[in-house]
């Protein structure tokens, strides 16, 4: 099983050296450090950065951080390349973006950060793992439940994965499968793979 090593910050003095922690998982930041070096738009970036933590609140530092790491894995300098900005203590911040520049709220609230809803959005997108975790341990169960029925050995793993399992995730995802398990029961469950086996999938 391959690990997700977390980094992003020191862990402790996060928050502009004060207390705060930013560390988040590699594929994060890889994620970011491509989309940086291939050039996307600076609103872009920080909507990304911004799927695992909104910058809202006093949480701008850990999507700022997040960007100067991707930066940093990138090569690229981010305030020369827009992708963060310095305010009048010589912090990094995420950049006035469109408009937001053509009033200087932070001069006047110097902790508000340059705020695009898709930066929210997104962040609310990505915690569909609230769902989609139990959904998948489900429906796993549900397919080892009906393996047999439909000619499967469970014991018979890597048939089982191939020819069953993988087909059927591919085909509905375990969150529809979910989702129909709840308002249908198993019968309905069964309904949508005996689906495949009609159509010669599985």
């Amino acid at each position: 099983m391959a690990v997700d090593t977390n980094f992003g910050g020191n862990g402790k003095t996060d928050s502009y050296g004060g207390a705060g922690d930013s560390k988040t998982g590699a594929h994060h930041l890889i994620g970011l450090a491509e989309t940086i070096k291939r050039g996307l738009p600076p609103a872009f970036v920080a909507a990304q950065a911004s799927a695992h933590g909104a910058p809202t609140g006093t949480q701008e530092f850990k999507v700022v951080n997040w960007i100067r790491t991707g930066a940093i894995i990138a090569r690229i300098d981010p305030v020369a390349a827009g992708y963060l900005s310095k305010d009048e203590l010589g912090r990094l911040r995420l950049p006035p973006v469109g408009q937001l520049g053509s009033v200087s709220i932070q001069r006047a609230l110097p902790n508000e950060l340059n705020l695009l809803v898709e930066y929210v959005l997104h962040n609310l997108s990505d915690a569909d793992y609230t769902y989609t975790g139990p959904a998948v341990a489900e429906t796993q169960i549900l397919l080892r439940t009906l393996a047999q029925r439909f000619g499967y050995d469970i014991n018979d793993i890597a048939t089982f994965n191939t020819k069953f399992r993988n087909p059927v995730l591919s085909t509905f995802s375990a969150e529809r499968l979910q989702i129909i398990y709840a308002g249908k029961g198993i019968d309905g469950v069964v309904g949508e793979i005996e689906k495949l086996k009609r159509a010669g999938m599985i």
